[in-house]
Formats: structure tokens, C-alpha cells, sequence
């Protein structure tokens, strides 16, 4: 006799539901994430600054403006970019691709990597460009964000072309296509259980791409997820060794995960979910069956698979099972965190446990929302916000919740 056991993610799921307190959370993490996310004021100044990437360049390497295309990538493109405490500046990630003459058949990318650190000296407000691995930094001082850009070039002749090679101190050059895998990560968030999906988002074709400016609709569960695990990571990290937390999972890995159970759970076509909480739960828990382990531990780029591809986990094979480990830890540090906050009484969470899952920023919400009531009166009296893809309208389930 076969007994079917009900995942943990169902049972918390009708115990919110019994309690009538899904809309609840969901309200209360959506206000939360929210205050966390770039102004648009913040956002027209990150656009402005943007915005004068390609001309400075080409100039600085001697190049034509037409051999330089910049377009966004990373969280900024898949719209999951949120400040970890409230304070902290936002990582806006941008990619420059370069193409001519003076690129073609570079067998090494040291020299390469130099001279486009040479040649972002000078822009204007940013400060002093700072190396890292693959990109390199501008902090931008007086602003709420700094820039990681990135230079590549094509693999293909064209400057339109998605696959690219990428600096790396270890590999010399190092493959990648960030376009491809931003619309991957959104045609998944664009899924509903409605078995709704929107067209794929078309990529603005001009020199320098505009970055979506569309605000996340907050029932957007997926996007919402990334923020949330975002946080928990960032504040969970703070309190450990800084050798730990430089092996803390990085924000790829947790994109690529999330989107493969949600795009799981979203198609499977025998799964059913009574709440957003528990599709949230759910992904969760079906994060770590992507990760493969065959030989070498492997989190694949879905849009570059293969030997040869692009393997995010690359590190988590050469640093004696480090990266592995905290990946483990950290992930079953969140499914306690997220069961043991939803398992009891809304009404009966303290202040410190929202804490521990959210850090400060999440209890200073806390305390706001019982303090003035504005869980009981969000619903009322929030905006509607339709939810949005960068560059494609979609229409929109309930406007205050995650889904």
C-alpha cells in the first residue's frame, strides 16, 4: 500500500492557509523587498552614468564608437538587484563588448584586460577603476551604487554576437554569454500556473541598451525569491568568518537554481499549490537536485552547457569542498529559517525571529508594520503595479502579494 507524503513545503502551506495568514507574509516580505530596491531616482542616475560608457571608451582605446556595445547584465537585467541591509550600495553589473580589428585573434587576455582598465580612467564621478577577476570596478563614491564592468569580446565576428570570451586570471579566457542567460531567467519568471507564459523578451538592438526600467510587479514570485534568498544570505553571512563568507554561494548560482525548480514546478504538470508561500518553500527545497556531482561538481549556464561551456561552480572543485560545504550549510540554515518562521502564528512572531531570517532591515519592517498596522491597511491603500518584464508588458495577478 502506497503512502503518499505530503512535502513539508504542503503542510506549512494549509497551515498558513487554516490560519488565514498567507496574504499576510506575502504582503509583509513584497513591502519589505520593496524599500530595498533602487529608487527611480537612483535609477535615472545609474542610467545617466550608463549611459556614457561606449562613447568614453571607444575614445580612451582608439577605437570607433561602432566597434563598442554595452549592455547590462546580471541583476540589473534580470531585475533581482536589492541592497543587502538598506545601506550597503547596489552591484550593478554591465558588460562591454569590443570588436575591430584590434581584437581579432587575441590569444592572451592579460594585455587585453590592462588597457580596458586604462581606458575607464577618467569617467566621469566614478573613481578609480579597481581589478577584479573577470571585471573591473567603478565605485562611483557619491552614489548609491558602484558598476562591475566587464570587457569581452565575441566569438563570433559580429558585435552583436551573444557568446563571448571573458578575462580570467586562471583560464585566460573564459567563456560566457549574459544576454542569453538574462532571457532564460525571465521567460522562467514569466511562467504562471495558469500555464500562461509570455513571449520572450526582444533585446533592444540599439549600440548602448537601455536598462529595464519597468518596476518588478510584485507578483512576481520567482524574481521576488532571488531577493529574498539575497537577503537571507547577506545577513546570515555578516555574522561569519571572513574565510567563510568569501566562500558564501554566489548570486549566479542562486539565480540559476531558483529559476530551474521554479521553471520545475511551473511545468511539471502535477504539482498544484495553494499559496505563494508554498511555491516559495518548494523552490527552495528542490535548489540543491540542480547542482550535478558526476566527476566535478557542476552548476551549468543552461545557455552554454556542455564540457565546454560555462560552469558557475568552476571554484567549488578547487577549493578542498569549501564552496560546496557552505552552499549546504547556508541552504539548510534557510529551509529552517523560512518553515520555523511560517510554521507558527502570525501574530505570534516576534521581532527576533524575523530578524534571524531577514536581518536588521527585516526586523526594523517588523517593527514598522505592527507598530502603525500597515499589514492590515497595504491592501487598501497600496498602488496597483503591474508587473513587468524589461521590455515586455504582461498582465498581472493580485497587485499586493507575491503571487
Amino acid at each position: 500500500m502506497n503512502i503518499q507524503v505530503q512535502p513539508r513545503s504542503a503542510i506549512i502551506a494549509k497551515s498558513l492557509l487554516e490560519r488565514n495568514e498567507e496574504k499576510q507574509w506575502e504582503v509583509f516580505i513584497v513591502s519589505m523587498l520593496k524599500k530595498l530596491e533602487l529608487s527611480e531616482e537612483n535609477q535615472e542616475k545609474a542610467k545617466r552614468r550608463y549611459a556614457q560608457f561606449a562613447h568614453h571608451i571607444a575614445q580612451k582605446l582608439g577605437v570607433d564608437d561602432d566597434d563598442v556595445h554595452v549592455v547590462v547584465q546580471g541583476s540589473m537585467r534580470t531585475q533581482t538587484t536589492i541592497a543587502g541591509d538598506g545601506r550597503e550600495k547596489f552591484d550593478l553589473d554591465v558588460v562591454v563588448k569590443l570588436c575591430g580589428p584590434r581584437f581579432e585573434k587575441l590569444r592572451h587576455s592579460d594585455a587585453f584586460f590592462a588597457d580596458f582598465g586604462k581606458a575607464l580612467k577618467g569617467m566621469d564621478g566614478a573613481g578609480d577603476p579597481q581589478p577584479k577577476n573577470r571585471c573591473w570596478r567603478l565605485p562611483y563614491p557619491n552614489e548609491p551604487f558602484y558598476f562591475d564592468v566587464t570587457p569581452a569580446i565575441p566569438l563570433s565576428e559580429q558585435i552583436t554576437g551573444t557568446d563571448l570570451r571573458v578575462h580570467d586570471e586562471d583560464e585566460v579566457w573564459s567563456p560566457s554569454n549574459p544576454e542569453e542567460f538574462a532571457d532564460w531567467f525571465c521567460t522562467i519568471a514569466n511562467k504562471r500556473f495558469i500555464r500562461r507564459v509570455m513571449n520572450k523578451a526582444m533585446m533592444d538592438s540599439a549600440k548602448i541598451d537601455p536598462i529595464p526600467q519597468q518596476p518588478v510587479g510584485i507578483d512576481d514570485v520567482l524574481r521576488r525569491m532571488v531577493q529574498l534568498m539575497k537577503l537571507h544570505r547577506d545577513s546570515y553571512y555578516k555574522k561569519q568568518s571572513d574565510t567563510r563568507r568569501a566562500a558564501k554561494p554566489i548570486s549566479v548560482i542562486l539565480v540559476t537554481l531558483a529559476a530551474k525548480a521554479y521553471d520545475e514546478i511551473a511545468t511539471s504538470g502535477n504539482y498544484s499549490a495553494s499559496s505563494a508561500i508554498e511555491v516559495a518553500l518548494e523552490l527552495v527545497a528542490r535548489m540543491p537536485r540542480f547542482i550535478t556531482r558526476d566527476g566535478e561538481i557542476r552548476v551549468e549556464n543552461p545557455e552554454m552547457p556542455g564540457a565546454h561551456g560555462e560552469n558557475f561552480a568552476e571554484k567549488w572543485n578547487t577549493d578542498n569542498g569549501l564552496r560546496d560545504r557552505e552552499f549546504k550549510t547556508w541552504h539548510s540554515v534557510l529551509m529552517q529559517d523560512l518553515e520555523a518562521l511560517f510554521a507558527e502564528e502570525y501574530s505570534k512572531r516576534s521581532e527576533n525571529r524575523v530578524r534571524a531570517v531577514f536581518g536588521e532591515v527585516g526586523a526594523k519592517a517588523w517593527e514598522a508594520s505592527q507598530a502603525i498596522g500597515i499589514l492590515a491597511s497595504l491592501r487598501a491603500t497600496a498602488p496597483g503595479v503591474a508587473s513587468t518584464q524589461p521590455a515586455a508588458p504582461r498582465s498581472t495577478a493580485s497587485s499586493d502579494t507575491l503571487a
